[in-house]
């Protein structure tokens, strides 16, 4: 094991590790390490995993349990613990290999919208980038017609070899709207937020910006604000979607 000491199970409580700097691993369901990482500010970082659900990367959501451990030269840590794993294990945890979403496929492994059958949109996408971006924009009949088809999914799983994503976007049964933010959510769009009396997904109503306050180092953050409004319940609701450093 990278890191030794207690297995934690992730949730709501892990905002509450200390404000330390140090390495941490994450564990699927069957308490397998996905990925190695580190941070000058545990807490921070664990806040920002929940508070975003893993919208840097969606991989992550498949995290049940971790383990962490307090160090100063994080960096170095991580790299000799990714090195021992590999060493140990054959390859690196799966998640520390990037998913580089800016590749992009050859024209005949794209991925090409359609409206109905021979009813082509002249819309297409050739990395997940670039998924993300015509599921904005396409009409929802045309999201309607490639989810009931399963194309979403297959697209994913053969071209990315993303199955996770792709079992979940291939569970999906919502109609209309609601499908359209259903897959962009699980894209890992952090506009998309979940209502947290209803757990209907919505779009920001209006979007602003903040400076947070500075940590132990005296790096800042700069903050991304959206106010929600719920469609289904019409409850109101804020979510930071955003954090950048405020270089100095």
């Amino acid at each position: 094991m990278p890191i030794q000491g207690k297995l934690y199970l992730w949730g709501e409580k892990a905002k509450g590790v200390p404000k330390e700097t140090g390495v941490y691993a994450l564990y699927d369901k069957n308490r397998k390490i996905i990925y190695v990482g580190g941070s000058s500010n545990l807490r921070e970082t664990f806040s920002v995993y929940i508070e975003t659900n893993f919208s840097d990367d969606p991989r992550k959501r498949e995290t049940v349990y971790y383990r962490r451990m307090s160090t100063p030269a994080w960096e170095e840590t991580v790299k000799n613990l990714i090195e021992e794993y590999r060493v140990e294990c054959g390859d690196i945890p799966k998640l520390n290999n990037e998913l580089k979403t800016e590749e992009k496929v050859t024209p005949e492994w794209g991925f090409y919208f359609y409206k109905a059958f021979n009813e082509p949109l002249f819309e297409a996408a050739f990395n997940l980038d670039d998924l993300k971006k015509k599921l904005k924009k396409v009409p929802v009949s045309s999201l309607e017609f490639h989810q009931n088809r399963g194309d979403f999914a297959r697209w994913i799983r053969e071209v990315f070899k993303e199955t996770q994503l792709a079992e979940r976007i291939a569970r999906m049964n919502s109609t209309g709207e609601p499908l359209r933010l259903e897959l962009l959510n699980a894209l890992g769009n952090p506009e998309v937020a979940e209502c947290p009396e209803c757990k209907n997904l919505s779009t920001p109503v209006k979007t602003w910006q903040m400076a947070g306050r500075p940590n132990k180092s005296g790096e800042r953050l700069q903050l991304t604000i959206a106010l929600y409004k719920c469609s289904n319940c019409n409850k109101t609701f804020r979510n930071a979607i955003k954090k950048e450093k405020i270089k100095a």
